[in-house]
């Protein structure tokens, strides 16, 4: 059975991405953060046992930046995102895959740098049981969401970028059989940055590198804990 794995990227551009960790630091500073971020979500989909890894892009002139930025980790297919909102850029993309004999689409962000390659896999494998997986987020969304081949409708009918996504997602299931993943977390604020820097730094003593690129940024800068 053939398998898809799409990440979601923005082209690292100031003011453009994760802007939410401007209170705290320069539009530089972030775009270089993000950039890391970019580069480690890939290092996790290379890792992963997908047999086709898509990069999902935006703007849709930026593909060669992307490319140019990514070749360090892979040579990835490269799809531009419609234009429309969170939910219809998602939906696309599964019927994407599914178009290309994908029988298994997974889809996940790049807000997660710390994410390994297995837990892309862990949701292929869910999927071979289950019509829809879920990889919940703390912050109420999720970081990894996959379907078999077929119709779902899970993205209608949810207010994105809140708290909700999960809950509202989960009540739009309407009988569809699902396969959950372990939470993990998405990176917006600079607190969840801090503590993005000291469970990668954790990491690397253990000797697990995913996060390497993002570790090296963090590194320094100067960031609160979680409260």
């Amino acid at each position: 059975m053939t398998t898809c794995a799409v990440l979601f990227v923005k082209n690292p551009e100031p003011g453009k991405v994760k802007t939410r960790l401007q209170s705290h630091l320069s539009s530089d500073q972030v775009v270089k953060l993000y950039r890391a971020f970019v580069l480690d979500c890939a290092t996790a989909l290379e890792a992963s046992g997908a047999d086709i890894k898509v990069v999902a892009y935006t703007p849709i002139e930026t593909e060669h930046a992307l490319r140019a930025l990514l070749t360090q980790v892979a040579d990835f297919e490269y799809v531009p995102q419609v234009e429309t909102d969170l939910g219809g850029r998602l939906e696309a993309m599964k019927q994407w895959g599914f178009a290309q004999g994908s029988e298994r689409v997974v889809l996940l962000g790049s807000d997660s740098p710390s994410l390994p390659g297995e837990y892309i896999d862990r949701g292929f494998e869910l999927l071979c049981k289950n019509e829809v997986v879920l990889g919940p987020s703390t912050d109420g969304g999720y970081c990894l969401v996959g379907r078999c081949r077929g119709e779902s409708g899970i993205f209608t009918d949810v207010e994105w970028s809140t708290g909700s996504v999960l809950q509202q997602t989960l009540a739009g299931l309407q009988g569809q059989t699902l396969g959950l993943l372990p939470p993990w977390y998405d990176v917006d604020t600079p607190p969840e940055a801090g503590f993005l820097k000291v469970h990668l730094e954790a990491m690397a003593m253990v000797g697990d590198r995913q996060g390497r690129y993002s570790m090296e940024v963090l590194r320094e800068l100067d960031l609160p804990l979680p409260s």
